[in-house]
């Protein structure tokens, strides 16, 4: 910070007067924030921080890397192989030098991370591990946390909010139509499953996936499809989900609704997950498993050669150069 310059915290968070009080701003400067990944979180940091929000725990172990810089807040070509949380940390004292932050680069296991929800007004769950993040909200529900994340793919994305006082413990991968109640191990799994990520349609419907990256994403091969300004339209909608929570202004998109962003069909909306998609999947899982005469796993078989099928068919529209067509199940029916 330039020394000459006084800084005040007051004077720098003034225009946030025309829309909060004095009372609420000093909610804000109060406020005790946990974010847990650096991906998407670094943005609702940095957001937050010019808020006026005055204490911040972040936490991720990992370090930038060149694969970051087309989306991460804090990734610069002189901060590749820093540690991301503190990076953040530093944009942060730069904003406000007032504030307090802790950045923690340890990897933590879920166990660990519940001593860092329960220290906390807001708990961000924002991990590239989506199992993980499920859990860490669900522990975050327990003790009466206020938990959000923000899930972005490609050029769609949903922000979940999960307020305390709700009537009972919501499962987040159950609000996506999979089997509630799985523990972690099972459910980080569940989710790399080739034929579980097939099922995963709407990566090519709504956040307009290249065929043939949504194949090799399928299989393990390479990361979710993003583009910088989704990811940060997301974790703007998440941070509002935060403020708004905190000043107690404005009402809160809580679960089972949640925001659901698709930019490329010009739509961003408050509603819940496609209950005809949700449907779907939970018939099929349960098909999956009827072990009666081997029904489960024939069904499985099946499925799995019928959508292999169709995305090889439109990945060859799209290496042919024309418009690529779902199938009308795609379109019509989940």
């Amino acid at each position: 910070m330039n020394q000459n310059v006084d800084f005040g915290y007051n004077t720098a968070f003034y225009i946030n007067s025309g829309l909060v009080t004095s009372c609420q701003q000093e909610r804000l400067k109060q406020a005790r924030i946990t974010i847990h990944g650096m991906f998407a979180g670094g943005a609702i940091a940095i957001m937050l921080a010019r808020s006026g929000i005055g204490n911040f725990t972040l936490i991720d172990h990992r370090r930038y890397s060149l694969g970051d810089i087309n989306r991460d807040a804090g990734c610069y070509a002189d901060t590749l192989g820093l540690l991301k949380a503190e990076v953040i940390a530093g944009q942060i004292k730069r904003i406000n030098p007032g504030a307090s932050v802790r950045a923690v680069t340890q990897r933590l296991n879920l166990e660990e991370t519940r001593q860092y929800i329960k220290g906390c007004d807001v708990y961000f769950a924002q991990s590239k591990d989506i199992a993980f993040s499920c859990h860490a909200l669900i522990i975050a529900q327990e003790l009466g946390v206020f938990g959000i994340t923000f899930m972005p793919s490609g050029m769609t994305g949903y922000v979940e909010a999960y307020p305390p006082g709700m009537k009972k413990v919501v499962d987040p991968a159950a609000l996506f139509g999979a089997p509630a109640g799985m523990g972690y191990k099972k459910l980080y799994h569940f989710l790399r499953n080739p034929l579980n990520r097939c099922g995963r349609r709407w990566h090519i419907t709504e956040g307009k996936w290249r065929i043939d990256w949504f194949v090799r994403w399928r299989d393990r091969k390479v990361p979710e499809a993003q583009l910088c300004p989704n990811l940060w339209l997301g974790a703007g909608l998440a941070s509002m989900e935060a403020l708004k929570y905190i000043t107690r202004t404005w009402p809160v998109v809580k679960v089972p609704k949640m925001w659901h962003l698709v930019p490329a069909e010009y739509r961003i909306k408050a509603e819940k997950f496609r209950r005809r998609s949700w449907w779907f999947e939970k018939i099929i899982y349960r098909v999956f498993n009827i072990g009666f005469w081997g029904i489960g796993k024939k069904y499985q078989k099946y499925t799995a050669r019928r959508l292999f099928n169709e995305l090889e068919h439109m990945q060859k529209q799209e290496n042919q150069g024309i418009e690529v067509k779902p199938p009308f199940m795609w379109r019509h029916l989940i």
